[in-house]
């Protein structure tokens, strides 16, 4: 085995000793160590100077407006000691299977900015019946192991509270990096791939969800039929495998109708030796989707040189194209709301006693409002009439008992935990569709900590790749917009196609058309 001798500083400058060799048939001389170490010189940016350049002394922006600061959605998350498990449990009639069901069902949610808004999310999907330990939160902050280690606080756009989401009992995945959304979609497609899932859930954090908790008989859960080699709908869809027998009914809770349609969709019906090929089934869009791996990953997963907007389009687009079906059911399976703010306290959707949600500017309820000591006080109902606590309008109103206090606390409805919410998807789309992501830039915080990143110009940054996602589509596929299917574009025109508008007269391919 080879030695190496080291070097005295003593010794003089001028000479380099090298080690023997000792091993029989070594021909390779050691690399040689030098007396002193090689001269090391401070990097400078002056390489990057261009001569006969006249630079502008810096300017700076007008201050962005001031915000307010985010409270805790969730305080009882917060407090020392934290609450029961018991405490944390979705109501009772939308309690999961104490034994799983045979299918894997996954459900990934994917987070980049604003905890409050992503932790309504989540407990609304607790409190509607998902097995908790199937939700995977999947965070996509870049900022690396900051907030598993705490370093982040509320205020940063990008603080994730994990110990929080354990609490609840839901599990998280770190990226390795910020991803864009097509990145963060072949992410999941990856991770399916990588726990061997072959359909996953998946959802977006701005959404609020509910069983179909008041339904006073279930309704048919009939998926939306889209197959492309047919033009409506056909006569007698029980006959078509893609669509669920006419005499099933709808469960009562959002995640069994979402086991049942996998199970529509992966079972062949009467008939047929194999189920049909298919790759999405949305719930309401693609707020709430399920998922075919292997039928994703045929088509080549999810265009990353288009990272925003218009990546849907491409990919669902491309699927339909090669024949797989995507089919789309409604409120039957559940009420997917998409909402764009927050529950004063996002724990009035488990109904634990005493926590009660709110919203402001709308308490949820037409005909009462609550006085400043928060009591309850008669008020107008429709037509101008009082109604008294014990009208109609007070049958949705519970009253519990509190197992440690013995007090009588309020306990939230589902009826007006589902106006508040129907209310913040209204006030979402109050200002146009153009509008309905300010919740993205709600926190300004964090400056000082780990992977600061100013608020301000996060977005910019993004809204500069949505523009350029667009331009890639219109290249793509020759037209600005997701209409082009009515242009008979199909898979192989890709790159191929003559732009259908004139750039220099109407604009880039991010602009104009029917984007």
């Amino acid at each position: 085995m080879n030695s190496v001798i080291p070097i005295s500083p003593s010794q003089p400058s001028s000479r380099i000793r090298q080690a023997p060799i000792t091993s029989t048939g070594d021909t390779k001389t050691p690399p040689s160590i030098p007396d002193e170490p090689l001269e090391i010189y401070e990097w400078s940016p002056s390489a990057w100077d261009i001569p006969q350049i006249n630079l502008r002394a810096k300017a700076y922006k007008p201050p962005a407006d001031p915000v307010l600061p985010i409270p805790d959605p969730f305080p009882l998350l917060s407090q020392n000691p934290p609450p029961s498990r018991d405490l944390l449990q979705p109501p009772r009639a939308n309690r999961p299977p104490k034994v799983h069901v045979p299918e894997q069902t996954p459900l990934f949610i994917g987070f980049t900015r604003n905890w409050p808004q992503l932790l309504q999310c989540v407990v609304s999907y607790v409190a509607a019946g998902w097995p908790a330990e199937d939700i995977w939160v999947v965070e996509n902050t870049g900022a690396m192991d900051a907030n598993a280690r705490g370093r982040l606080t509320l205020q940063n756009p990008f603080y994730l509270n994990h110990t929080q989401l354990g609490m609840l009992g839901v599990r998280v995945i770190m990226t390795p990096t910020l991803l864009t959304f097509a990145q963060l979609q072949n992410f999941y497609l990856w991770t399916a791939l990588t726990r061997n899932y072959p359909h996953y859930f998946w959802s977006h954090q701005d959404v609020i969800v509910f069983s179909n908790e008041n339904a006073t008989a279930a309704s048919p859960l009939t998926p939306f039929f889209t197959n492309p080699k047919f033009k409506s709908q056909p006569k007698h869809p029980s006959k078509h495998p893609i669509l669920p027998p006419p005499t099933n009914l709808s469960p009562p809770t959002l995640y069994t109708n979402a086991v049942l349609t996998l199970r529509y969709l992966t079972t062949p019906s009467p008939g047929y030796k194999s189920p049909p090929a298919w790759a999405h089934h949305f719930f309401a869009y693609d707020h709430l989707a399920l998922v075919n791996r292997d039928a994703v990953l045929s088509q080549g997963g999810w265009d990353t040189h288009i990272p925003f907007y218009s990546s849907d389009c491409d990919t669902y687009l491309r699927l339909r194209w090669a024949g797989l079906e995507q089919t789309e059911s409604y409120s039957a399976a559940g009420r997917i709301l998409d909402v764009g703010s927050v529950l004063g306290d996002v724990g009035a959707l488990l109904r634990i006693p005493g926590v009660r949600g709110w919203v402001e500017g709308f308490d949820g309820e037409d005909d009462e409002e609550e006085d400043g000591e928060g009591s309850w006080k008669r008020g107008k109902g429709k037509g101008g009439k009082t109604r008294t606590r014990t009208g109609k309008a007070n049958s949705n109103r519970k009253k519990t008992k509190d197992a440690s206090t013995h007090e009588s606390l309020y306990t939230e409805s589902y009826d007006r935990l589902l106006a508040l919410a129907t209310h913040m998807q209204h006030t979402k789309y109050a200002r146009g569709n153009h509008h309905r992501n300010t919740w993205q830039v709600k926190q300004r915080g964090g400056q000082g900590e780990p992977f600061y990143r100013d608020a301000d110009g996060f977005e910019t940054g993004v809204q500069m790749q949505i523009d350029l996602g667009r331009k890639v589509f219109a290249e793509k596929w020759g037209h600005r917009g997701c209409d082009v299917e009515k242009m008979g574009v199909r898979t192989g025109d890709a790159w191929r196609l003559e732009r259908d508008w004139d750039e220099e007269t109407e604009g880039g391919g991010h602009t104009g058309g029917s984007w």
